[in-house]
């Protein structure tokens, strides 16, 4: 029993009220549950312990159901109405409750009368004027919905591949050595291979999931539990980000890992394809017309099974996979050459142009684009001519100490308003790289940034957008 966990159990009776309102429930039922979640968040004494000696329902608005529900939880970590409530939303839709000026009644009427049922659709609707027009929804309402969604976008942290993969592959070494999963993978964007990760997801096929959920929100490594489930723990990492393990049965690990791993857009062809062959595909597996389960041993069965080759992680974005007559063969990381874009302490970098060539070369790299910012990006120190030259002698001298490896001289030039590069053509010349970018006057309208960014491209010394 947990001794002290009010602020878990009054979070979990404000979800309950959520879902009940999302789900059209009674909203006298939705009250209650409301007022139990203030009434347990505040008390003074710690919730196990009026559970322990039967006095919960001496606390105002803690009736029977309630108290039953919290026992429940305290002995087991799940309340199977809870369970219940969210197996009926997909979670991006459950997401829009997050915008508090929408309300779950009138996110439910969006879900079910428009579709809306991510919030990437909800900015659409907006930006496109779409959203004023719906039932009940007005021009001033748009713009506060716009606002809370730049709000939740800037609070949402991002993490470089490399940090979240870190923490991913010791999560994952974790439930390996538990001993209680028979198989374990990353999933979601980072075993995507995105730039950049808001959280880690792991699948993991086991013969008690719940244990080692359980034990999953225990792990050193959590500073925080966000959520425990039967078949899923979340926590906050003490590195700052969000990971959530979710754990199957075997027999449904093939679905659980395409459902985790796929991006949003190709989960949903990924449904489609299969409900135009009379079939049912969610994260628990794949089914026929007559519910009957279609057992697929691993991801490359389930995807053979709806006619498809096998699709590789790196590609599920729905960017033209679906298309391909056969799985295509991926560049794998023995196969670089060398590295671009990179940036030096001349600009804005924090290493030495020697120091990266070191790191370069003892990474089996050939060679390495050095390509710091132009004069007109004062607020990341840009290049001026006199500094180029300064930058290329010492390139000179780098690269006649090696025969292995070289340093291209490179920039990362600054597109103009009017779409002209930094820098003339006679000095663009010298460099092995041009990168064209832009950083700044980005106030523009859609056809003024497209014409700048053509003219740019159009610039016969540019090699890389």
């Amino acid at each position: 029993m947990l001794e002290n966990a009010n602020r878990e159990i009054a979070d979990l009776f404000s979800e309950i009220a959520r879902l009940v309102e999302l789900d059209g429930g009674n909203p006298f039922k939705v009250r209650a549950y409301a007022q139990a979640a203030a009434v347990l968040g505040e008390s003074p004494e710690p919730v196990g312990r009026l559970a322990a000696e039967n006095r919960l329902q001496s606390l105002a608005g803690v009736g029977e159901a309630i108290a039953k529900k919290t026992g429940e939880w305290l002995e087991t970590g799940r309340v199977e109405f809870l369970e219940k409530l969210r197996a009926k939303f997909p979670d991006t839709v459950v997401d829009l409750l997050d915008v508090v000026e929408l309300g779950p009644k009138r996110v439910r009427a969006l879900w079910l009368e428009h579709g809306m049922d991510s919030l990437d659709m909800l900015r659409e609707a907006c930006l496109s004027g779409r959203f004023a027009g719906f039932k009940g929804c007005d021009a001033e309402l748009e713009g506060a919905v716009l606002r809370r969604l730049e709000e939740l976008e800037a609070h949402r942290v991002m993490f470089r591949t490399h940090q979240a993969r870190t923490e991913a592959e010791s999560l994952l070494a974790w439930v390996a050595d538990t001993g209680l999963a028979v198989e374990a993978e990353i999933a979601g964007s980072l075993r995507r291979r995105r730039e950049v990760v808001k959280d880690i997801k792991i699948v993991a096929a086991c013969a008690d999931p719940g244990a080692l959920a359980a034990g999953f929100t225990a792990t050193p490594k959590a500073a925080m539990v966000v959520s425990r489930r039967p078949d899923r723990g979340k926590v906050v990492l003490e590195a700052g980000m969000e990971a959530t393990l979710h754990a199957v049965p075997p027999g449904e690990y093939p679905a659980a890992l395409v459902h985790h791993t796929g991006s949003r857009a190709h989960n949903a062809l990924l449904r489609q394809r299969a409900a135009e062959r009379g079939l049912t595909l969610n994260e628990r597996g794949l089914f026929g017309a007559a519910g009957a389960p279609l057992p697929c041993a691993d991801e490359a069965g389930l995807y053979a099974a709806l006619g498809l080759p096998w699709i590789p992680p790196e590609l599920r974005e729905n960017l033209g996979e679906f298309e391909l007559a056969g799985t295509p063969r991926l560049v794998t990381p023995e196969e670089v050459r060398g590295v671009v874009h990179c940036h030096s302490d001349w600009s804005d970098g924090v290493d030495s142009l020697e120091r990266m060539a070191c790191a370069a070369r003892e990474l089996g790299y050939e060679y390495m684009a050095v390509t710091d910012h132009s004069r007109s990006a004062d607020y990341a120190n840009g290049l001026t001519p006199d500094r180029v030259a300064a930058q290329h002698v010492e390139i000179d001298r780098l690269n006649a100490a090696w025969g292995d490896f070289r340093l291209l001289k490179g920039i990362e030039s600054e597109i103009h308003p009017d779409g002209s590069l930094d820098y003339g053509d006679e000095m663009l010349s010298l460099f092995d790289v041009v990168i064209a970018s832009i950083h700044t006057e980005t106030d523009m309208t859609r056809r003024e940034a497209t014409r700048r960014v053509m003219r740019a491209i159009e610039h016969p010394k540019t090699m890389i957008l």
